[in-house]
């Protein structure tokens, strides 16, 4: 049945042949595609507040705004298979960090609205691609480390996130309080990335990657469960500086807060991967990352004062530990690179489409009723999350597993 977990096939058994950088190259290189697809997103988060002043936004639009990215990762994830086939993964991803390279410049010239909202577009299209193709190319050449490399991967990302959070205000400050300048300087190393990234890259092996699984019901499960976990994950990159600025701190003081969740993240990204790949069944990792989500996003809701560092780096850890278990889903269910990259594609499509709408629904109740109806709509998000993570069981071991146990 299209929703019970099949049988997996050899991950190791098939490796795809290393490029000429060799394995740990490409490792490197996944690593620093990861860095530079978020400071896009928290060098936004960080001076949102700056920026809605200055354009004259609403904070409805504020979060459309914010949005937008994630609006990208979603549809262009529907389109992933089309991506594979046409460009590969090692095109694509040069492509896909020449549009992060080019958002980022064109926001130096963001005194408008629309010019805005077209240089995120831009970047948001990048970063889209770049999540598409990452975890195929770590199918193809990491087959039996998918949940180690992933982790990596997730680490490198926070990491950016981090960077893009803590060095925007002093870049803003260095430039008189330029906020156009702090936003677009990070296409420089989105472009070095892009310069270093191996175009030389097998294309993957397999069945027709642009057909996706559309009526896999474990496929909607999962993007159900990922996509409720992303609307609490963009909502705080957008919002957690604005709403600790709203109890009373600093731009600067918000800023800090954004950088320790990030790093939390970054943490957990870290350790949680390697010790739940002890184990088949993502389940009781997902339980406690997820719970500790759930508390650190209450905890900011009800106490921001004084505990807001503690709830930050509680959420932090709670988001960091099981987003990349989440990622990890779609590959533990692929017998093929080609086949993890067309459930990634679906899986992430529909699941940062429903992301893209936390920042936006969040604006909105922060313009209608104010912020706490925005932080319990969170909560909320987290909770349903929470249940359907229960729901995967691991997918049975396949005969060369059996064999080798």
């Amino acid at each position: 049945m299209a929703g019970e977990p099949s049988p997996v096939a050899p991950l190791s058994a098939t490796p795809a042949r290393p490029a000429a950088l060799g394995l740990g190259g490409i490792a490197v290189m996944i690593a620093v595609a990861g860095l530079n697809l978020r400071p896009l997103l928290t060098s936004l988060g960080v001076s949102l507040e700056a920026v809605r002043l200055d354009l004259g936004l609403s904070s409805a639009a504020a979060g459309l705004l914010a949005a937008v990215p994630t609006f990208c990762m979603g549809a262009v994830a529907l389109v992933g298979g089309w991506l594979i086939g046409r460009f590969g993964t090692g095109q694509g991803l040069r492509v896909a960090l020449l549009l992060v390279a080019a958002g980022c410049a064109a926001r130096w010239a963001g005194l408008h609205p629309t010019v805005m909202f077209a240089a995120t577009l831009v970047g948001g299209l990048g970063i889209a691609c770049g999540q598409v193709l990452i975890p195929v190319v770590i199918k193809q050449y990491f087959p039996d480390r998918a949940a180690l490399m992933m982790g990596m991967f997730t680490t490198a990302m926070n990491l950016g996130a981090a960077l893009g959070a803590a060095a925007t205000p002093a870049l803003m400050d260095g430039a008189g309080g330029d906020w156009r300048l702090a936003l677009g300087i990070w296409a420089v190393p989105a472009l070095v990335a892009a310069l270093l990234w191996p175009v030389n890259l097998e294309r993957p092996r397999g069945d027709d990657a642009r057909a996706l699984p559309w009526r896999d019901a474990r496929a909607w499960r999962m993007a159900l469960f990922l996509g409720s976990g992303s609307i609490a994950y963009m909502s705080l990159l957008a919002w957690l500086v604005p709403f600790y600025v709203a109890q009373g701190h600093s731009q600067a003081q918000g800023a800090a807060l954004l950088t320790v969740f990030t790093g939390a993240q970054i943490a957990a990204a870290l350790l949680v991967p390697p010790l739940a790949g002890f184990s088949r069944d993502r389940r009781p990792a997902l339980a406690v990352t997820l719970l500790l989500l759930m508390v650190g996003v209450a905890g900011l809701w009800w106490s921001p004062e004084p505990g807001g560092v503690l709830w930050a780096v509680i959420a932090g850890i709670g988001l960091g530990g099981s987003f990349p278990l989440a990622l990890t889903l779609p590959l533990d269910y692929s017998a093929t690179p080609t086949e993890a990259g067309r459930l990634s594609a679906l899986v992430q499509g529909l699941a940062m489409l429903m992301g893209a709408l936390g920042p936006l629904v969040f604006g909105v109740l922060r313009d209608g009723f104010g912020f706490s109806a925005a932080m319990l709509f969170l909560l909320l998000a987290v909770a349903v999350s929470f249940l359907l993570g229960l729901t995967f069981r691991p997918p049975p071991l396949s005969p060369f597993e059996e064999d080798a146990r």
